[in-house]
């Protein structure tokens, strides 16, 4: 049986905690630095996504990147670009903590589908950090001095 190998490189099982921008790295084509405001809300978003992975408590989790997806969004500009990155995230998020946690009662949900959504939700990630680079703030990101 032939292994299909991923695009992506794979990172060491290590357990010591790593800067998210640099596991982000490692897995998804290096982009561009954004601008410092867009960075800190992209870095808010993408700890707890990284998160989700080891998380023993992924319901809490995935409520936790939906407020913050919804609070990143409340700062800027309507843009169906940024709108429709941020749905791929937190559905690629939903799909992997469903297969997570049904992994164990359902046989048809084997490792390869659980890699294959942690691959989709690494990629929904990079997908979402570089919908940021249309964004501007809106009013109320204005009137929190969010300044790029």
């Amino acid at each position: 049986m032939a292994v299909q190998q991923s695009v992506v490189p794979e990172i060491g099982r290590s357990r010591r905690r790593t800067n998210s921008s640099v596991v982000l790295e490692r897995r998804a084509p290096a982009l561009p630095p954004l601008r410092p405001a867009l960075e800190g809300l992209f870095v808010l978003v993408s700890e707890p996504v990284l998160k989700l992975e080891t998380s023993p408590d992924a319901h809490l989790t995935l409520r936790e990147i939906s407020t913050l997806l919804g609070d990143v969004l409340d700062l800027l500009e309507e843009d169906q670009t940024i709108l429709q990155a941020a749905d791929e995230l937190y559905e690629a998020a939903f799909a992997f903590q469903d297969a997570r946690e049904r992994r164990s009662t359902c046989v048809n949900i084997t490792t390869r589908i659980v890699a294959t959504r942690t691959e989709a939700l690494h990629a929904a990630l990079a997908g979402f950090r570089a919908s940021l680079w249309a964004a501007r703030p809106n009013a109320r990101g204005r009137v929190r001095q969010l300044v790029w």
